[in-house]
C-alpha cells in the first residue's frame, strides 16, 4: 500500500463515482502529482523521496535502515513528522522527546512491504502498530491504572487521552483552480489549524477497533479538482465532467487521525471532568462547514446542549 497507494485510490474512485477514472484526467494527475510522493524501493532505501529532490543518501549504497529524517520525513513531514519532533503543535511526542525513538521502532518493514489482505483499505484491515503491543498494562479492564479501567475495552483510542492538539488542514492541497477558459483563480493555502477533536470511528477494523478516536480534517474541497475539466479540454479536445466529484457526500473530510503528539499527561486526562462535558474536545455539528460532505455528520459526537464550555 505504501507503493500503490490503493487506499487513496479507493477514496478518489468513490467520490468521483459514477464517472470512470479512465475517462477523466485523474490517472494523469495521479502520475504527475500524487506519484511524486509515493514510494518505490529506491525512494526509501537509496535516495530521498522524489518530492524532496535531495538526491542519493549515500552514493548508490542500499540502506537497510534508511535515516528517517531524509526518507520518512520527506513525505510525511507536513503533519506526522512535524508533530513527532515538535515542529508543529504544542509538544514533541514523548517517544521522541524522552526515548529518541525512530519511526521504525513502531512501524516495521513488513507493514510497508506486504499489505495484508491484498484488498485492504487504509484503516479497515491494514496491519498497523497498536499502543497495547508495547504497553499491555494499558489495556482497559486489566490495567493497574484506574483511569484505564474507567472505559470499556476498545471504547477509546489511546490518543484520545494521550495526544496534545495537532495540525489540521482545510484547503492546502488547492493551489490553482481553472473553472473557465482564460480565467484563473488562485486559492492560497489556509492558515494552519491546531485543534483536538474526538469523533466516532467509522473505520472500525482489526487494528482500529475503537468506538471513538481522534479525527483530522483532510485538505479537500468539492471543487479541488475543478481545474482538470479545463485541462482535459486542452489535452483531449473535450472537457471533463462538470461534476467530477459527483459523489462528494459519500465520504467524510474529517477522517481518522494517526496523531503523533503523545504525552503521558495531557489537559484532557487530568480528571474525568477535564474531558467529559468539555464541548471543545469533541467534533460536533458546529464544526461542520456548510460546504463539507454530509458524511461528516456520521462521525460527530452529540454533546448535551446545556454544556457551554
Amino acid at each position: 500500500m505504501h507503493y500503490t497507494l490503493k487506499g487513496i485510490m479507493d477514496i478518489v474512485g468513490t467520490i468521483s463515482s459514477p464517472h470512470k477514472m479512465q475517462d477523466t484526467l485523474l490517472p494523469e494527475a495521479w502520475a504527475l502529482d500524487c506519484a511524486e510522493c509515493h514510494a518505490s524501493c529506491g525512494s526509501c532505501h537509496v535516495a530521498w523521496p522524489h518530492v524532496s529532490k535531495g538526491g542519493l543518501i549515500d552514493r548508490h549504497r542500499f540502506q537497510k535502515k534508511p535515516p528517517m529524517e531524509k526518507t520518512c520525513f520527506g513525505c510525511h513531514g507536513s503533519r506526522f513528522a512535524g508533530e513527532y519532533v515538535g515542529f508543529l503543535g504544542e509538544t514533541a511526542d514523548v517517544h521522541y522527546e524522552k526515548g529518541q525513538m525512530e519511526c521504525y521502532d513502531c512501524h516495521k518493514g513488513h507493514e510497508f512491504h506486504d499489505t495484508k489482505p491484498a484488498d485492504a483499505k487504509r484503516y479497515y484491515a491494514t496491519e498497523t502498530p497498536r499502543c497495547e503491543n508495547c504497553h499491555p498494562d494499558a489495556v482497559a479492564g486489566r490495567s493497574s491504572i484506574p483511569m484505564h479501567n474507567a472505559h470499556k475495552k476498545d471504547e477509546l483510542a489511546c490518543q484520545v487521552c494521550h495526544a496534545t492538539p495537532y495540525f489540521n488542514c482545510q484547503n492546502c492541497h488547492v493551489s490553482l483552480d481553472v473553472k473557465k477558459e482564460g480565467e484563473i483563480k488562485v486559492i492560497f493555502p489556509s492558515d494552519p489549524l491546531y485543534t483536538f477533536k474526538i469523533g466516532k470511528n467509522i473505520d472500525i477494523g482489526p487494528n482500529n477497533p475503537y468506538s471513538y478516536n481522534l479525527v483530522r480534517h483532510s485538505p479537500m474541497k468539492k471543487d479541488s479538482l475543478a481545474s482538470l475539466r479545463y485541462f482535459q479540454k486542452v489535452l483531449k479536445g473535450k472537457a471533463g465532467p462538470e461534476d467530477l466529484i459527483a459523489n462528494w457526500d459519500a465520504l467524510p473530510t474529517w477522517n481518522s487521525a494517526a496523531v503523533h503528539s503523545i504525552q503521558r499527561k495531557t489537559e484532557q486526562n487530568q480528571s474525568c471532568n477535564a474531558c467529559h462535558g468539555v464541548k471543545k474536545l469533541f467534533l460536533t455539528r458546529d464544526d461542520i462547514r456548510p460546504d463539507d460532505p454530509k458524511a461528516n455528520y456520521s462521525i460527530v459526537v452529540d454533546v448535551p446542549a446545556e454544556v457551554k464550555r
